[in-house]
Order: C-alpha cells, then sequence, then structure tokens
C-alpha cells in the first residue's frame, strides 16, 4: 500500500510502498476514502524539513538545548550520530481522514467492519491507504454525510474545541482573527451556537469568503477593525476573541486585547506568537485561554491508546465526543465543507498538492483533499526491499531479524550488528517505520506481522526493542518458534509474564535467550569485575544513579506499557551489582520519597540487597538531583580496599593507601561490546553471554522492589541458584 513521508533531512516529500500497519488493541483498521492536508500544520512540517541545518536549529531553539544536553552527557560523537539518524528518519503526514472499518480489534465493540468512520490524530490518520486508529480517535460518519465532508472531521473538532473554551453564550459577539481553514470552521461553528460573529484576516478573499460563510461582519485587517468592532458591539467590545491565525507576529494577540471589551475572553487556537501586551491584558482584567487540539483526553495515552475513557457526567466533551459532534454538525447542515473544499487530487498526485501548500504554487487554497482509490487486493503485511537479493547472497551468514524500531533500537542497537550477519527483517507496528528503519540499516524486507519473522527459518535471531508491555510475549513466541532471543530490558512487567517466559525458555532449552544488561559489558565494568575477582570476604557496594526526572504523562510510568522506571531502569544497576560480586540477591528491602503518585514513587528511592554470599549493596536511585553531575558513581568495598567506577569513564582502586587508575580498553556503557558478544555467540552456536537464569532472577529482584515499596516490608527471594560462571565466558566477565 501507499503512504506519504516527509524526510526531515533533505525535505523530500515522498509516496512510498509500505505494509498494511499492525492491527493493535484497543483500534481499528480503516482503508481511507479521503484525507485532508492541514495547511497551517503540513506547511510548517514541509517547509521546515526543506531548511539547512542551522535554519532548523533556528526554528527549534528547544531542540537545540536538548541537544545540548545529550553533548554534555554522551559527547559530540554520539550526539552527531544520534542526530543525524533522528533527521534520517521519515515522519508520516496527515492526521485527519475519512474510510470504510476493515478489521477490528477483539476487544473493540464500538465499531464493525464495514462502517464508515472518520480518524484523528498525528501518526494515526495518516495520508496512507489503511490506517490504525485507535477507537477514542475514531468516529462514525452519520447517514447522507459524504466521505469527503467526514475528512474535515479533525480540523473541525479543533475549532468547535476552541468554542468550547470560549464558553460562549448564545447572543455572544465574538471576534474571530484569522480565515485559513481552522478560522472559517470556527465562523460556521459560531453562528451554529447562535454567536453573532466579526471576522478579520490579512487577505481579501478569505474576508470574503468568510461572509459567504455567515458571518455578520468581515473586513481585512488593513481595515479600521477597533472602528468597526465599535459599532458591532455598541462601544463595549466583543465578548469573546477566537485567535485561529499563524504567524510569528504578535498583531493578533495585540489586536485582540484592544476589541475584547472588559474581562472579555482570548482564546488562543492557532499558532501564534503569545508576546502579550501585559498592560492592556490587564486594564481590562482579560481572561486569556489556550485551546489544546480537539479536546480533553488529547496528549493522554491511557485515553487515547488505552481506551479509558472520561465518564461522561464528569467530561461532556471529550476529544472523541468533539469528534461525533462535529460530524452531528455536517449531517444537521449547519457546516459547509463544501465551501472550504477547493482542490481535490488523487493520492497519486500528492506533489501537485503540497506544491500548493508551500507556496510553488501561488494558487489560493483552503480544504485539500487527497482521493483513494479502492484497493483491487488486500495490502501485504511484509514487503521485499530493493536489498533484498543482496541479503540473500549473504545467507551463508546467520539471520538477524528486529522486533520494534524505536529511537533506542535505531541509536544503540542497530548500528552495531556489523558485517557478520544477514539482516533479514524489520517488523514494527506502523508499515512506514518498518521500511524506513530496514532501508536505513540494510535489511532485506519489512513487515507488520510478527509471524512473519517468526515463520522465517533462516532468522536464526531476533532482537526485541519494541513497548515493554511486549517484550514477555514477544520473547516467548519466538522462543517456541526456535529463535535465539535478545530481549531489551525489562524482560517482563509481571510474575506472570515472567513465569510464562520461564516456561518458553524451557521448552526451547536453557541458553536461548539474553536480556540486553550492558553495562556489565562497559569496558570499566570488565575491569573492575577483574580487580574483584581476588576479593576473599564479602563486599559492600554502594551505587548512586543520578537519573533525572521524565515528564510527567510518559509512557514509562503508565504501569501496563512502561512498567515504571523499577523495571524499566533499576534492573540494570541490580544485574551490574550481582555481576560485580557474582552473588545473587536473596533479600530486599526498599523506599522512596512518597509523593502520592505509585508510578512516580519509583524515581526517588533507596534499594538495599542482601545477596547470598554475605555481600551487601545499596542502589540510590534519585530523579531531584540536577543534571550536571555525572549520571552514575559506584563504589565496592572489600578486603581493604575500595573500587570507584565513575560514570564508566573511569575505574579507580585504593589499596594500601595508594591510588591508581585501572587500565580500560575504551569507554562507553558496553553497548558495542554487548552486541558483539552476543553476535558472536550466534555465529559460533556458543552459550550466550549472559544467561537466562541471570535475566530471570534480575526480573524477580526488581518485582520485589516493588512489592518491598509497596508493602513497606523486606521481601525474601525464594530458590535464590548460585551465581555460576558460563563456559561461554570470555574477556566480557559474564555469567
Amino acid at each position: 500500500m501507499h503512504q506519504i513521508q516527509q524526510n526531515y533531512r533533505s525535505g523530500d516529500l515522498d509516496l512510498v510502498d509500505v505494509p498494511l500497519p499492525a492491527l493493535r488493541p484497543g483500534g481499528v483498521l480503516v482503508a481511507n476514502a479521503w484525507s485532508l492536508i492541514s495547511i497551517g500544520t503540513e506547511r510548517n512540517t514541509v517547509t521546515t524539513a526543506k531548511k539547512s541545518l542551522v535554519g532548523k536549529a533556528r526554528s527549534r531553539p528547544d531542540l537545540v538545548r536538548r541537544v545540548l544536553q545529550v553533548a554534555r552527557r554522551e559527547g559530540l560523537l554520539e550526539t552527531y550520530r544520534m542526530v543525524k539518524n533522528k533527521l534520517d528518519t521519515p515522519i508520516p503526514l496527515g492526521y485527519s481522514c475519512a474510510g470504510f472499518v476493515v478489521a477490528v480489534a477483539p476487544d473493540v465493540d464500538a465499531f464493525r467492519v464495514g462502517d464508515r468512520v472518520a480518524c484523528a490524530g498525528t501518526g494515526y490518520a495518516s495520508h496512507s491507504e489503511v490506517v490504525f486508529a485507535p477507537k477514542h480517535l475514531t468516529a462514525r460518519v452519520p447517514d447522507g454525510v459524504g466521505l469527503d465532508q467526514a475528512a474535515f472531521t479533525t480540523l473541525g473538532a479543533i475549532a468547535l474545541q476552541g468554542v468550547r473554551r470560549a464558553d460562549v453564550t448564545l447572543g455572544d459577539r465574538v471576534a474571530v482573527i484569522g480565515l485559513g481553514l481552522l478560522g472559517q470552521l470556527t465562523v460556521q461553528i459560531l453562528k451554529a451556537a447562535g454567536c453573532r460573529v466579526l471576522a478579520v484576516d490579512l487577505a481579501a478573499d478569505l474576508v470574503e469568503k468568510a461572509t459567504t460563510a455567515g458571518a455578520d461582519v468581515a473586513l481585512p485587517r488593513s481595515g479600521d477593525v477597533e472602528r468597526a468592532v465599535e459599532t458591532f458591539t455598541e462601544g463595549h467590545g466583543v465578548d469573546r476573541v477566537i485567535l485561529t491565525a499563524s504567524t510569528d507576529s504578535p498583531d493578533p494577540i495585540e489586536l485582540a486585547g484592544s476589541i475584547a471589551r472588559e474581562r472579555g475572553v482570548v482564546v488562543v487556537v492557532g499558532n501564534v506568537n503569545m508576546d502579550v501586551p501585559r498592560e492592556l491584558y490587564y486594564q481590562k482584567e482579560l481572561d486569556l485561554r489556550l485551546s489544546r487540539s480537539y479536546g480533553p483526553g488529547r496528549y493522554d495515552a491511557r485515553y487515547e491508546e488505552r481506551g479509558i475513557d472520561y465518564p461522561l457526567p464528569y467530561v461532556r466533551w471529550t476529544e472523541g465526543r468533539n469528534l461525533g459532534a462535529f460530524l452531528g454538525l455536517i449531517a444537521d447542515g449547519s457546516i459547509d465543507t463544501g465551501l472550504l473544499t477547493t482542490h481535490r487530487f488523487a493520492l497519486e498526485d500528492a506533489e501537485q498538492a503540497y506544491r500548493l501548500v508551500t507556496g510553488e504554487n501561488r494558487e489560493r487554497s483552503i480544504g485539500i483533499l487527497l482521493r483513494y482509490s479502492e484497493a483491487e487486493e488486500a495490502p501485504a503485511r511484509a514487503i521485499k526491499l530493493a536489498q533484498a537479493a543482496a541479503a540473500a547472497a549473504a545467507s551463508e551468514r546467520p539471520g538477524i531479524s528486529f522486533f520494534g524500531a524505536g529511537s533506542f533500537a535505531q541509536n544503540f542497537l542497530l548500528p552495531r550488528l556489523g558485517d557478520g550477519v544477514e539482516r533479514r527483517c524489520v517488523v514494527t507496528a506502523t508499515g512506514l517505520s518498518a521500511r524506513n528503519t530496514a532501508e536505513k540499516f540494510g535489511f532485506g524486507s519489512a513487515a507488520t506481522d510478527p509471524d512473519t519473522v517468526l515463520a522465517d527459518e533462516r532468522t536464526r535471531a531476533v532482537f526485541i526493542a519494541t513497548r515493554h508491555d511486549t517484550h514477555a510475549d514477544l520473547a516467548a513466541r519466538a522462543l517456541r518458534a526456535g529463535k535465539i532471543v535478545f530481549v531489551e530490558k525489562p524482560l517482563a512487567l509481571t510474575t506472570e509474564q515472567l513465569t510464562h517466559v520461564r516456561a518458553a525458555a524451557a521448552e526451547a532449552g536453557h541458553g536461548r535467550l539474553m536480556v540486553g544488561f550492558n553495562r556489565r559489558f562497559a569496558p570499566a565494568a570488565v575491569a573492575a569485575r577483574r580487580a574483584l575477582a581476588e576479593r576473599s570476604g564479602p563486599a559492600i557496594v554502594h551505587y548512586r544513579i543520578n537519573a533525572g526526572a521524565l515528564p510527567r504523562g510518559h509512557w514509562l510510568y503508565d504501569p501496563e506499557a512502561g512498567g515504571g522506571r523499577i523495571l524499566g531502569e533499576a534492573c540494570h544497576f541490580v544485574d551490574l551489582v550481582t555481576f560485580l560480586v557474582e552473588e545473587r540477591v536473596k533479600r530486599v528491602f526498599a523506599a522512596a520519597i512518597r509523593s502520592g503518585d505509585e508510578q512516580a514513587d519509583q524515581e526517588n528511592v533507596t534499594i538495599t540487597l542482601e545477596l547470598a554470599g554475605g555481600s551487601l549493596a545499596t542502589v540510590q536511585y534519585v530523579a531531584n538531583g540536577d543534571k550536571g553531575l555525572p549520571k552514575e558513581w559506584l563504589e565496592v568495598f572489600s578486603d581493604g580496599r575500595v573500587l570507584q567506577i565513575d560514570d564508566f569513564a573511569s575505574v579507580t582502586l585504593f589499596h594500601r593507601q595508594r591510588r591508581s587508575r585501572l587500565r580500560l580498553e575504551g569507554k562507553g556503557r558496553g553497548y558495542r561490546e554487548e552486541i558483539d558478544a552476543f553476535l558472536a555467540a550466534v555465529r559460533a552456536g556458543e552459550p550466550l553471554p549472559v544467561s537466562d537464569e541471570d535475566a530471570f532472577h534480575v526480573t524477580e529482584v526488581c518485582l520485589a522492589v516493588l512489592e518491598s515499596l509497596r508493602s513497606g516490608d523486606p521481601v525474601v527471594l525464594p530458590k535464590v541458584p548460585s551465581y555460576e560462571l558460563s563456559s561461554g565466558t570470555s574477556t566480557n566477565g559474564a555469567s
């Protein structure tokens, strides 16, 4: 099937062949009939992509600050590689479409195959022949409403939410500043709500369009807007101002303040300059409000992705209900999308459409629709790529496939595969991501169905780098399919998931599963373990991690999708402790600074580990520090010696009142060495460098940490096996 993509580095816009998207829980697959180009949003995306690196940096200073932070932590070379990789990742365009449901997830009962629906959301309602959309971003199209009309629904919901934020009442006098597509829709919605509307724009033809749409007064910005408002409101000023313009100029926000009445309301919907003239807004005691996209639920993963609705008696208008309400306005004739539709193009002619968007074609455009032809055959879940022939020629090498292609996989795993493998297939939930990742890293095919890889006899080993909640199931399925499995941490989020993987490992034969505990492969960790190998007594370990805070709402905090920071991150530190002292954990106690949020309570934690050989360890995982401090600091006290690891950059040994630096064979946190060791074992048919027992034990310890945090009591781990080196141990010292 075909989808439009934008290359953010080169600025190229292409129509590419991609696999059918995966049908995920909580959503539907929709065959598009029409999609709407959002001129303002997509113009910004396309024009930014066409800028030079300097131009991109100037337009996004927030991203520049983030890059500088990463550079201080990871170094210039690593940061350059990560930025280049990000720029080389094409992005989907579009977020408003309509079509027919072709598949429904088992847990969705609101839709049936064949339903006509409108879909919303960046990354979901793309310019693509088939899209996946969560149920709350999908709305049934009423009878009598054309799918070309329904394609306006997302933009309509944005305009509708702006009107709701304005809290208008019957007879209010409302000004709309900015008469592009959002502004025109806002005018029509306000008229349907019984308001009197004054409309303003720089362009005379848009002013005329607003008059046709029902504005009571419409005039260009070059006119005397203040005098027109005085006449329109009998000298009081407008009750509400809705800003739907897109501009860097401060004029809209200043004009809004000047024409609003005392204690009036100004609502920002468009991307306008927010340099608010304080004195003006203060003197009138104006209420300045922002409208967040298309309603409550936006940016809430629990609502959008997991399908947890807000109770209607408490949140009357969610984004999903706004989508339906806008479709209702079309159905009863209150909204005329035909008035706003200026151009229609077949998907194959999308390049012509985007010449209008970027201004290369100076013809006036407001509503640009893309038309989709009915597919002659069902889209494929997997596609072969141009390099497939070259990959086949390397068939004597072990076949490697990848599940997941997020930023971690693309920055830390995929670039380190090397030339000694046959790159078989990349599987992701979205076809565009699968195709682009496969092309970038030289894989022979791209797919959205895991069974494509599990049934592939030439895939010997798989990497699992998907969202945390999928790790256990995919690992178990891959083991039962006879694959060697590298799974990124965490291995499992629950005891039940861990039991499931254990059973699969036992069936497949132990030694075919490895979890990505990279720190034990770091040169600093390897040198430290060598130095500790001859100790005769128990050790005391102190490990401090200055992790930093994550934004509230981050997916890692989601107990079902991310599992929290203990399972998702602290597992690394538990593993490194057991690796260094070569002892299993037998007893756990954890305490945290309490915030009232169970997931956030995992990010300022002290974990005490009592180990089977008599050693003790404390892991202090903190998020309330300063990023200027290096992230990790570890000390081991034993036999009159002290060993210090300073953020994996150096290892210092204190002994007999002398201080010495240990020689390191490189720096870093061990990602390259970890992948090299795994692939070497796969090629040679030898035991993996991290045993599955290590993976099971560390996961059990982290689950025990969570139990201790919940109960406030120590947790004793049952059946603690001894810590033994595997026969496959090399200079990496893994067990």
